[in-house]
């Protein structure tokens, strides 16, 4: 029963991994200095949430 579930999970992540492979495939390749700054700063702006959480709670505390 265990087997399965875990098989079932392979495949499962299998497709997924599938499906994102096609989609990378189909995203143009020449993409604007804009949309990685966006990404970047996104990604940096995402990054920072758990520090700024913790520290709101730091300072909750004191």
């Amino acid at each position: 029963m265990m087997r399965n579930d875990y098989l079932n999970n392979v495949i499962r992540r299998g497709n997924e991994l599938a499906v994102l492979e096609q989609a990378a495939l189909i995203f143009p390749k020449k993409t604007s200095p804009v949309r990685w700054i966006v990404a970047a700063a996104f990604g940096v702006l995402f990054s920072l949430i758990p520090s700024a959480c913790s520290a709101q709670a730091f300072f909750q505390m004191i």
